[in-house]
């Protein structure tokens, strides 16, 4: 699997990715392309079109952390923590 990235020093902002781009992922904004990876479908389109190699297909790795997994019983710890710490937030805004 491969995810499009873009080179900010690179690119121009020309907009070119952003046109050829079928899922309408990719806006220029502050004159450079910004990629929306909720909407990217990995098709590679937009590398095709880019003049200046601003923006190149690449495969990302996992952190060494997760090539060995997460142990479930901490990841439970980790979620309970979070949900009380959630729950604590809520009251906070109510209060408020």
């Amino acid at each position: 699997m491969w995810i499009p990235v873009v080179d900010r020093m690179m690119c121009v902002g020309c907009g070119k990715c952003a046109e050829a781009c079928p899922d309408a992922a990719i806006a220029v904004v502050e004159k450079k392309a910004s990629i929306d990876y909720n909407k990217c479908t990995c098709c590679g389109a937009c590398d095709r079109v880019c003049q200046t190699k601003a923006l190149v297909l690449k495969t990302p790795q996992m952190p060494p952390v997760l090539k060995k997994g997460v142990p479930l019983g901490t990841l439970k710890v980790e979620v309970k923590i979070l949900k009380l710490e959630l729950r604590k937030m809520k009251g906070e805004l109510k209060r408020a």
